[in-house]
């Protein structure tokens, strides 16, 4: 169960699929998000898409070894409209703490 929102969220075993939208307006305008996870098990990937659908920049978040925190920064930009972040979770368990950033 858990439902990231856009500030420190701990989940249990987290499933499926979460999809935040950003407004670009301006031309030349960046905007994404950044962050961290402390992953504790499972697996989350974040994709950051493009208005056309075009993945912009991603990450996953697992344990590699002792591993098990990363340094999010999904930024992309450059034309109007709408970009997603696109967050897939595979029983992903953990801190996801996500901040919007505009440029």
């Amino acid at each position: 169960f858990g439902y990231v929102t856009l500030t420190p969220t701990w989940l249990l075993n987290a499933q499926g699929q979460n999809r935040y939208v950003l407004q670009v307006y301006d031309e030349g305008q960046r905007a994404g998000y950044r962050g961290r996870c402390v992953v504790q098990s499972g697996r989350a990937v974040l994709r950051l898409l493009a208005p056309d659908g075009r993945q912009l920049a991603g990450r996953t978040c697992q344990k590699v070894g002792d591993r098990g925190e990363w340094t999010l920064h999904l930024v992309g930009g450059g034309q109007p409209g709408q970009y997603q972040l696109v967050v897939d979770f595979d029983a992903y368990s953990g801190l996801l703490d996500l901040s919007e950033t505009r440029q």
